[in-house]
């Protein structure tokens, strides 16, 4: 049920408008409809990169904990005190590829990533400040030019010089874990592909 009947779309809507949270539930009810008679949802159709990052690390557990079996390829074939000949190391060497395929995932997915931005906490700060002062999306820094213009200039905490330097350290540090959770990615999927 990832993504569907999420307890974040109900508190947002909660906060919004009180009125709209049938909606979200019939919406919700269609997806389960959806998933059952196509075997995904539209929620699912427009965030395909983390329905799979969500959805994929969990199959790969349940085969681990459930399989049979293990691909013959894998571990070394000898012949017992029998005759037989046997293969024991391959469900050892098959876990052991679930598993990392399972972690890098998991690290590809930046709600499940273990590595976190140290700096969020303070950028969250900054950005609840600046929300205060001049509001959503700076409207109180808009000159009056601005306001008259048909489109809009949208400001940032970056576009002020208080601020510019502490939030150019957390987009730093977000690059950094963007690189690293892609790293991740891409060797997960090389994994999986094999």
């Amino acid at each position: 049920m990832n993504g569907v009947f999420d307890k974040s779309d109900y508190r947002y809507q909660l906060h919004k408008d009180i009125f709209g949270i049938p909606q979200i539930f019939a919406r919700d009810v269609r997806c389960c409809w959806q998933r059952i008679h196509n075997g995904y949802c539209e929620k699912d159709v427009w965030s395909i990169d983390s329905w799979f990052l969500k959805t994929v690390p969990d199959m790969l557990q349940t085969l681990k904990d459930t399989h049979k079996g293990s691909p013959s390829c894998l571990g070394k074939n000898h012949v017992n005190e029998k005759g037989v000949l046997c293969n024991d190391s391959c469900h050892t060497e098959w876990d052991k590829l679930l598993d990392k395929m399972i972690f890098l995932f998991h690290e590809a997915d930046k709600d499940k990533c273990s590595r976190k931005n140290p700096l969020e906490k303070e950028a969250n700060q900054i950005c609840t400040a600046f929300e205060a002062k001049y509001g959503f999306l700076g409207e109180k820094l808009m000159t009056k030019n601005e306001k008259k213009l048909p489109y809009r200039k949208f400001y940032s905490p970056s576009d002020l010089p208080e601020y510019a330097e502490k939030m150019e350290r957390y987009f730093k540090e977000e690059r950094k874990l963007e690189t690293y959770r892609s790293k991740c990615k891409d060797e997960a999927f090389a994994l999986f592909s094999k």
